[in-house]
């Protein structure tokens, strides 16, 4: 992925999938480094609302396994 301020690329695995304001869903990934005054830069990716759904199908999954392990 591509930092939005400084530019530099590098790679992720699995990145977390969200919904943009304007309805459009993109890959967002904290950067490596940090700005000015140590504050958290991110990427972002667009991506397809399949790769969306895909991601929350995984996250319910998740959800699901945790609370049956809890529950045990």
């Amino acid at each position: 992925m591509t930092c939005m301020t400084t530019k530099q690329k590098f790679e992720v695995e699995d990145p977390t999938v969200i919904m943009l304001a304007n309805g459009r869903y993109a890959y967002r990934v904290m950067c490596p480094w940090k700005g000015k005054n140590d504050k958290d830069l991110y990427a972002f990716k667009f991506c397809s609302s399949k790769a969306y759904e895909a991601s929350m199908s995984e996250d319910k999954q998740q959800a699901e396994d945790d609370k049956e392990e809890g529950g045990e």
